[in-house]
């Protein structure tokens, strides 16, 4: 698999505990998904030059990483309940999402981007504003330029998801999952619309009402060349999707259907086409399983990081809306992902003595863990991230969308 014990080439294992072995063994032999990761969280190993990442991508490209049989086995053991039952209820979203996301704001917005997107971000600066103020038409060559900072991804992000949705001034848009409320505040600061955002979780949910549109706060959120008349709103409940009972006229939902899970995916869309207008349409932004033997659910992550969480399968998506809405585009973000979570970890390494005195040496190497593992993940293509666009019936004229 090119990885060396006590090697000196980066992303070699570095031995500091002998029990490493019998982890090393399960990892490979997907018997257990779970043990390396506890053990490298435990100290027992390191790599050469702290290069995960290097580590990730020889040993996942290993012939042994994916076996089917024992990786089915293994994930059968540690996620049987998930993937049997419908884990994801109204009282059990709360717990999980509170165990993560409400950890504390600190981290996050030492970990983030300064909008606090915690999704992926898109690098490429091809969403070009036209000449005229508010108009969604393309203008301009794409280009393949790089962005220089998550920052200014994540931004690029929220205004690639303005243009794909086609906004007008005086619409209402629905926020599913609206995360710590930059999206919402972003898509009314510049495009005069009215964003109601909903989240389960407190802690989000109280930091997105600490700011108004007047608060000189969110002046970073606004786009040269735009000019919105001032008109835009935006509010935020704490509620879950499955209450909502309105109209809008656009949806968005960014990195919340991995915690719907997939005995729900039916009731989540019917949600969506029950509050969206005839003539509406919808952006969906998940993280989506890119190989047939990629589990669903990964048993370290669900255990440590995101409890409940599951990615879905392409069939699954298309399954679950089909019938409901006709999907109008279907874009893969996925080599985004990669630099994004390279970002997350730079700025959680270099913010860390600001964290320390709150959460244990443990705790930063399951966070490192997590980070560098995802991140070689997507740079591998095992992982994509899709936004994808949906219509009840056909969006009138025909829809255009932007790369």
């Amino acid at each position: 698999m090119g990885v060396t014990l006590n090697g000196d080439q980066p992303g070699d294992v570095q031995i500091k505990d002998n029990k490493i072995f019998g982890c090393l063994v399960k990892f490979f032999t997907g018997l257990d998904r779970v043990a390396l990761g506890e053990s490298y969280m435990d100290g027992h190993w390191d790599v050469k030059d702290d290069n995960l990442v290097a580590f990730f991508e020889k040993a996942l490209t290993s012939e042994y990483a994916f076996r089917k049989g024992p990786i089915m086995l293994s994930n059968f053991l540690h996620s049987f309940s998930l993937l049997t039952f419908n884990l994801q209820s109204k009282s059990r979203c709360k717990k999980d999402i509170h165990s993560h996301y409400d950890l504390g704001n600190d981290l996050f917005k030492l970990m983030l981007d300064r909008s606090m997107n915690y999704s992926c971000g898109y690098w490429y600066k091809n969403v070009v504003l036209s000449p005229s103020a508010n108009s969604l038409l393309p203008s301009g060559q794409a280009t393949n330029t790089i962005c220089e900072t998550v920052d200014e991804a994540q931004m690029n992000k929220m205004l690639l998801i303005a243009r794909k949705l086609h906004l007008q001034p005086g619409m209402r848009i629905l926020d599913i999952g609206c995360g710590w409320g930059y999206l919402a505040k972003f898509l009314a600061t510049n495009f005069d619309v009215h964003v109601t955002g909903v989240t389960i979780s407190k802690e989000q949910f109280d930091y997105a009402c600490t700011t108004d549109l007047e608060s000189h706060e969110l002046e970073f959120l606004r786009v040269p060349g735009l000019k919105p008349d001032g008109s835009g709103q935006f509010e935020f409940k704490l509620q879950d999707y499955r209450d909502v009972n309105d109209k809008f006229d656009r949806i968005v939902s960014v990195g919340m259907l991995e915690h719907v899970g997939k005995a729900n995916y039916e009731t989540y869309f019917k949600i969506i086409q029950k509050n969206l207008k005839d003539d509406g349409l919808v952006l969906i932004q998940t993280i989506g399983i890119a190989q047939d033997y990629v589990p669903q659910v990964e048993p370290w992550a669900n255990k440590y990081i995101f409890p409940g969480g599951m990615a879905p399968y392409p069939d699954q998506f298309v399954k679950a809306t089909f019938g409901k809405f006709i999907i109008e585009d279907w874009h893969n973000l996925g080599q985004n992902y990669g630099r994004t979570l390279h970002a997350w970890n730079e700025n959680f390494q270099k913010n860390w003595p600001k964290l320390a005195d709150k959460y244990d040496i443990r705790f930063k190497r399951m966070w490192t863990y997590f980070l560098l593992c995802s991140e070689a993940l997507f740079n591998l293509r095992k992982l994509n991230n899709w936004q994808v666009v949906l219509s009840k019936d056909g969006y009138k004229g025909g829809y255009i969308s932007f790369r």
